[in-house]
């Protein structure tokens, strides 16, 4: 028995069933099981008295998702659960997510904070209720993008597109948006979200044609605007140097560049090794069109270092180290007062050119 075990990684081994005996690691936080070949979880899952995260994207489970809460969600205290690509039918969210809500609200997290769990449902099957189509909230997602103008019927000065970081798939950066509309600016924000977990990489119908389909989703808001940021963290900033030629500026947190080197082994050998060279020629283009990047890495992570110099001599790129070992460089720079001034400054840069 397991029974310290807090963590359990087991994403990409093709696996087609978990054990019910994970039902007594009675410590488990996080199980990371996406990118396998499951079609029904065990229900001893459901005894797990601590279990936070649950990361079950790009596998084969499906039906319905009132009788998978029935049987093993309605019992976990989950924070996060990532369900994405996958073949669940939909029309059930809105139960799920109340359930879940109402699950979460009771349990009380081993970091003293309680809350609704965030439910990741985008790319599976069927149609959601109508209040939660096209849903893309740092709770709740049952898409992967969502296009939010300042003002109805007006264009902004600038068009942020937002890419989210590895997790259920959710909404990030509204709040530093929100904070650059209240200073002035006016911001139109794309949100965009990998359901699958795949660096963005991989499409809605399972395929790896994930490039082409969020440029082409991407290229669709752009049309018009004559500044575009991208940003991004992690995942997220692998995504916003993989588009950087759709923009004028790109601001990439962590990126991971070489996905052989940390973190791309659940990816295709063929995909993940395009991604290097997918980067450096979107750097290029962004550079040849007078556009700039910026990286920024903490200084005390050995992995985002090593990943920052495979393109910190990129022309029009710039390297920002900073004072962290965190991988999750936004949060750092928040908690120091610095994310929105920085995210100002790169605004006010674009208009200003």
């Amino acid at each position: 028995r397991l029974d310290k075990l807090r963590e359990l990684w087991l994403h990409g081994n093709l696996l087609t069933c978990l054990p019910a005996e994970l039902g007594q690691c009675a410590s488990l936080t996080v199980l990371q099981a996406h990118h396998n070949r499951l079609a029904e979880l065990p229900a001893a899952l459901g005894a797990l008295p601590r279990l936070q995260g649950l990361y079950l994207q790009s596998n084969r489970l499906g039906g319905s998702l009132a009788a998978l809460r029935q049987r093993v969600l309605r019992h976990l205290p989950l924070q996060n659960l990532a369900l994405g690509a996958n073949a669940f039918d939909l029309a059930e969210a809105s139960e799920l997510a109340s359930e879940l809500s109402g699950s979460a609200a009771r349990a009380v997290t081993s970091s003293g904070h309680s809350g609704a769990a965030r439910i990741g449902l985008g790319w599976n099957r069927g149609t959601p209720p109508a209040a939660l189509r096209d849903v893309l909230t740092d709770r709740l997602a049952t898409t992967d993008h969502f296009f939010e103008p300042m003002a109805a019927g007006v264009r902004g000065d600038v068009l942020l597109v937002a890419f989210a970081a590895q997790g259920p798939g959710m909404q990030q950066w509204a709040a530093p948006c929100a904070a650059a509309r209240a200073a002035g600016v006016a911001v139109d924000a794309l949100y965009l979200a990998d359901p699958s977990n795949s660096y963005y990489l991989q499409d809605p119908a399972g395929g790896w044609g994930g490039v082409r389909y969020f440029e082409r989703l991407i290229r669709a808001h752009t049309a018009g605007y004559a500044r575009v940021l991208l940003v991004g963290s992690s995942m997220g900033g692998t995504a916003a140097l993989l588009h950087a030629h759709l923009g004028h500026r790109a601001v990439s947190f962590g990126p991971r560049v070489d996905l052989d080197l940390t973190h791309g082994a659940h990816v295709p050998a063929e995909p993940r090794r395009a991604c290097t060279a997918r980067v450096r020629h979107a750097l290029a283009v962004m550079h040849a069109r007078g556009g700039r990047a910026a990286v920024h890495v903490g200084a005390g992570n050995a992995v985002d270092m090593m990943q920052a110099r495979l393109v910190a001599h990129a022309p029009g790129l710039d390297l920002h180290e900073h004072d962290t070992f965190h991988h999750n460089v936004p949060m750092f720079l928040e908690r120091e007062g610095l994310l929105v001034p920085l995210l100002k400054r790169e605004l006010l840069a674009l208009l200003q050119g």
